[in-house]
């Protein structure tokens, strides 16, 4: 699907990127394409809400998300919520980017399935459509709920019709079927501390810059 030079959406994707790979790159780029955005932001967050805070730098994450998506167009490194510093609370962002884009441009935040079922656990979790639509990535091994406050919620708010979504600024949630690359960062810092590969995990630049600054040894 070809994107339109006209159309000036905005998609967000959230991440702590400890480090970048190419499930990370491979999702993003296929959200670009399907979303037909011009390019995707990726915002690495300062402190993480639902999980332990790394144990390298803001500015070494943002440096190799730099470095993996160089050359790639659909793709864009954001530090908005490193400049913040503080926890970073997804409504502050779509909150901020919202009045940034102004009330008409459709604005997709973009998450995983798993975050979608925990999505209760978020701070004010229910404004977040208020300032945009919620594109969540379904996996085959994830069922939807089919009671509870967030089965409820999903029904209230889904939309399967892509067109219909992109009408609105915000106020959807939209599920896609991409494929997810079986990698993760903490496969990556487990495999980097028992000196195993991690060439086929993450891009070339990035396994140089980790071995060049000693990382997650």
């Amino acid at each position: 699907m070809g994107k339109s030079a006209n159309n000036m959406s905005v998609a967000l994707f959230g991440g702590t990127f400890n480090p970048i790979h190419f499930g990370h790159l491979n999702l993003a780029s296929e959200l670009a394409d399907y979303l037909q955005v011009e390019s995707v932001r990726m915002l690495p967050c300062a402190i993480p809400a639902h999980r332990e805070t790394p144990n390298i730098s803001a500015e070494q994450r943002l440096a190799m998300l730099e470095l993996a998506i160089d050359g790639n167009p659909s793709l864009v490194a954001d530090d908005l919520e490193l400049k913040r510093g503080d926890t970073s609370y997804s409504i502050d962002t779509v909150g901020y980017i919202r009045q940034a884009i102004g009330l008409q441009t459709p604005l997709f935040f973009c998450i995983g399935m798993d975050a979608l079922l925990s999505i209760h656990s978020w701070h004010r979790w229910t404004e977040l459509l208020d300032y945009c639509h919620i594109v969540a990535c379904s996996r085959p091994d994830y069922e939807l709920p089919s009671n509870g406050v967030v089965a409820k919620w999903i029904d209230q708010h889904l939309c399967n019709d892509l067109t219909q979504v992109k009408k609105q600024s915000h106020g959807c949630l939209h599920l896609c079927k991409i494929p997810l690359l079986d990698i993760s960062s903490t496969a990556i810092r487990d495999n980097i501390k028992y000196e195993k590969n991690i060439d086929h995990m993450t891009s070339e630049s990035v396994v140089n810059y980790i071995k060049q600054h000693s990382l997650y040894e």
